[in-house]
């Protein structure tokens, strides 16, 4: 007894899937197949579909040309020609080395020095061709960059530390990146500490006996952000978190030297309400100021001359002392 396929199940059984041929069920399962890999492989390449190389190409082609997850014949074209084009790079490459491999063998240079490097060269064309950085122990390398590059590198950088000429002294390769990674707010507060010098901050903590068993309600409260003219004020620890990971700003226990430089700081926004979080608290002296390194950046990068940190480059109260006066301690940032 026969039964009419309902009017959707006719729909599905129409032009958009092939017949089955003699060996029906076996291309219907290839088909079935490569429509789940197909699927899964621009799935994986819609993570980077942003990047270079052909995973990257492979996800952009596919919203391009609008291919449907469930379209089996199309993913499976598109999946192809991804294919064939890592396929052909990493052919080219490796007939480009094999070209270089019988150059290098003619004109004496030992076989195993050789095979090594034009086997890394191979391994580095599959890697820049399908979109991935090679790692070595976990490391990333970077496209096109192989082990032996970084020694080469490496080695040449120890040539060259004989000549004075080749290091400048106030210039570092590391300033073009990191002014690469701030934004105009870290770049006003890396000015104005390398004007004002050493700022006050605090900590709020619970206040108990001996402090024992003291928590900490808020940390690293300070007005520099304010003063040095932010657009975003309430950002700065985000700031200074990542001056500090550029290893520009340090975060010190030590106080400033003028105490009294942290009597403005327990009337801040933040500190108020974190004192209101328990029935005691106390304030814990901290200070925050470039590093070395931090002060080689902005002398290097900033124009500094001129610029008073909005009046607050100097932070003396012009005290008239009778005598000899309170004991001063030498600074010890450093």
């Amino acid at each position: 007894m026969t039964h009419a396929a309902p009017d959707d199940e006719k729909e599905q059984t129409g032009e958009d899937v092939a017949a089955p041929t003699s060996d029906g069920s076996l291309f219907g399962n290839l088909t079935s197949q490569a429509s789940g890999a197909a699927a899964v492989a621009a799935g994986a390449a819609a993570k980077v579909g942003n990047g270079g190389g052909i995973a990257g190409e492979f996800a952009r082609a596919g919203a391009e040309a609008g291919t449907n997850p469930t379209d089996a014949a199309g993913l499976a074209k598109l999946a192809g020609k991804s294919f064939m084009r890592t396929l052909g790079a990493i052919t080219k490459g490796s007939i480009d080395t094999a070209n270089e491999i019988a150059h290098d063998i003619s004109t004496g240079e030992p076989i195993t020095e050789i095979v090594d490097q034009r086997v890394e060269q191979v391994r580095s064309a599959a890697w820049s061709a399908l979109g991935m950085e090679e790692r070595v122990g976990g490391i990333a390398l970077g496209k096109g960059a192989t082990a032996r590059d970084l020694r080469a590198q490496g080695d040449a950088l120890i040539d060259i530390s004989w000549n004075v000429a080749a290091q400048p002294r106030e210039q570092h390769p590391a300033f073009k990146q990191i002014l690469d990674s701030l934004v105009p707010d870290e770049a006003r507060i890396l000015r104005f500490l390398a004007v004002a010098g050493p700022q006050p901050a605090i900590d709020i903590r619970t206040k108990t006996f001996l402090m024992k068993g003291s928590e900490r309600i808020a940390g690293g409260i300070s007005y520099i952000a304010d003063m040095a003219g932010c657009a975003w004020p309430d950002r700065d620890q985000h700031y200074l978190a990542n001056l500090n990971r550029l290893g520009l700003v340090r975060f010190s226990e030590e106080p400033v030297d003028d105490y009294r430089r942290y009597s403005l700081l327990s009337a801040h926004a933040k500190a108020m309400e974190a004192q209101e979080k328990a029935k005691k608290t106390m304030d814990v002296y901290r200070s925050i100021y470039l590093s070395l390194f931090g002060k080689q950046f902005t002398e290097a990068c900033f124009t500094l001359e001129g610029y008073d940190a909005g009046g607050w480059a100097d932070s003396s109260y012009n005290d008239n002392i009778i005598g000899k006066g309170r004991r001063v301690y030498a600074p010890k940032h450093h």
